[in-house]
């Protein structure tokens, strides 16, 4: 039996959420993929409807599943390009400050992005629409993204950071562990790996 404000986490609504009306939290991590390169089955793990309990591990590789997954999807993977990041980057920088949101750290990556906000008065889920919709209008009004492009994955990481020194750790992690890795390491060319030309 759970104890009372004990979470319990559960994917609902595109979101990885907890089971019960969670009080804010003294901060944020938020994490979310663009389209297509994080997928079920692969290497890097993931979590589905069936697999989301608070700290349970990532489920395993299973190649066949990941095929599966990547022929379902209805386009290409979503990848930023290094202007389309910085892009990105600055309108969710923007749209914190006009919001007032205490932005700590913001990370946009080649196919994701994390976002640390201390103090939030509004519920994570609301952040990360609002952060993906801006960034989407940014990449399509510089000719990025097409139209009707798929730009983000469905799902985010939703972390409440209530435990003393969370906060503090999670921007650290975000502000100084991103580095880009050297060749040959990290994860792979999406667009040739799993969508090659026939």
């Amino acid at each position: 039996m759970m104890e009372r404000g004990e979470p319990r986490a559960r994917a609902r609504d595109g979101f990885f959420c907890y089971s019960r009306r969670m009080p804010l939290a003294p901060g944020y991590f938020l994490t979310w993929h663009t389209y297509g390169t994080w997928i079920h089955g692969d290497g890097a793990g993931s979590v589905d409807d069936s697999n989301n309990e608070f700290g349970a591990p990532r489920l395993a590789p299973d190649p066949a599943r990941f095929v599966r997954a990547v022929r379902r999807q209805s386009s290409p993977p979503f990848v930023l390009s290094p202007i389309a990041r910085q892009l990105v980057s600055k309108v969710m920088r923007e749209h914190c400050r006009i919001r007032d949101w205490s932005l700590r750290a913001l990370n946009v990556r080649s196919n994701h992005v994390h976002v640390v906000l201390a103090e939030p008065e509004v519920p994570p889920e609301t952040i990360v629409k609002q952060l993906k919709e801006w960034g989407t209008r940014k990449l399509r009004s510089h000719r990025l993204a097409g139209p009707s492009q798929r730009v983000w994955a469905d799902h985010a990481s939703t972390i409440y950071l209530f435990e003393p020194g969370a906060l503090a750790k999670q921007t650290h992690y975000v502000n100084e562990m991103q580095d880009d890795p050297p060749p040959g390491h990290g994860r792979p060319d999406w667009q040739r790996t799993y969508f090659p030309r026939e």
